[in-house]
This record gives C-alpha cells, sequence and structure tokens, in this order.
C-alpha cells in the first residue's frame, strides 16, 4: 500500500459521512475529534473537517493539510478496515503538536498499537 492518499482512501459519500458522524465511536483530545466507524469496503477510508471557527481559509487549509500529513505517516500501521473522520478545531498547533494529537488519537481508538 502506498503512503500517499488515494482516491478509494478519502471517504466522499454523503451517506457514509453521516453514518460515521451518526455512529461512529468519539475520541477527543484539544484541537482534535476524532470519529471511527468499522467498515466492509476492504481498506480504511478517512475524511478530515474543519470547524467554521476558523478565522479563514488559509488557517482552515494549513490545519487541515498538518492532520492529512500526520495521518499519512501512521495509516500503514492501521489493522482493519474503518471509515476515519478528523474534525479539526482551531488553535495555535505546530505540525509536532497536530502528528502527537493524531498518534494518541488512533492509540485510544485501539487503531494503532
Amino acid at each position: 500500500m502506498r503512503r500517499s492518499l488515494t482516491k478509494a482512501e478519502i471517504l466522499r459519500r454523503r451517506r457514509d459521512i453521516s453514518r460515521v458522524f451518526q455512529n461512529g465511536h468519539v475520541h477527543r483530545v484539544r484541537g482534535l475529534h476524532l470519529r471511527v466507524l468499522p467498515n466492509d469496503v476492504g481498506w480504511s477510508r478517512v475524511l478530515f473537517a474543519a470547524t467554521r471557527q476558523f478565522s479563514g481559509a488559509v488557517e482552515r487549509n494549513r490545519a487541515r493539510r498538518l492532520v492529512r500529513e500526520a495521518y499519512r505517516l501512521y495509516k500503514l500501521e492501521i489493522a482493519g478496515n474503518y471509515d476515519v473522520a478528523f474534525v479539526l478545531y482551531p488553535g495555535s498547533f505546530s505540525y509536532s503538536d497536530r502528528c502527537s494529537q493524531v498518534e494518541t488519537l488512533l492509540r485510544r481508538a485501539e487503531l494503532i498499537s
């Protein structure tokens, strides 16, 4: 499996996204929430959603980019098939902060060991 995110690995359908937000298990740290739900697709899919509380598009897109990169580093360690949704909140988080947030959430959800 490639380290990059392919189109098949991105959660896109409205029905699937709604299912994750309604039925998924929630794990939280300051600045980032994770919702996880098992799927039957055969691989894990991911969604990165930023809240409207960000002050502008530049800040929102940068935060999404940082979390996407942090997830990309851990995606090969995820065992099983899950739909994963990251919900980003504003704050002065660096790349290392976002990496530790993603790792903490993935460990709490028991997706990585």
